[in-house]
């Protein structure tokens, strides 16, 4: 029996192959084809909604000064905080709200 020598060459080293990678990207190449392009993404337009509601989100400060200030004002001149019966009845409608 006779080994015939037409076998794929096997030996390349890894210069070879790494310019060969260099190569096709060079040349817009993936893999010895040409790469595909004109791949799209779209965006819902919910998802935009939500990504501008995260991004106000994160800009709103934690405590809002201005309320604060009106209220210590408030509080002050005794135009709040003289009800307690009042304020815990507003607190369970607001907790029971639908």
């Amino acid at each position: 029996m006779k080994i015939e020598a037409h076998r794929p060459r096997i030996d390349t080293t890894a210069a070879e192959e790494a310019q060969k990678v260099a190569a096709d990207r060079r040349t817009g190449r993936v893999g010895g084809r040409p790469a595909t392009t004109g791949d799209t993404v779209e965006v819902s337009a919910d998802a935009k909604l939500l990504s501008q509601a995260i991004k106000l989100a994160k800009d709103t400060p934690d405590i809002r000064a201005d309320v604060v200030q009106r209220m210590r004002e408030q509080l002050a001149a005794g135009t709040v905080g003289n009800d307690a019966g009042r304020l815990a009845d507003r607190m369970l409608d607001d907790l029971l709200k639908p």
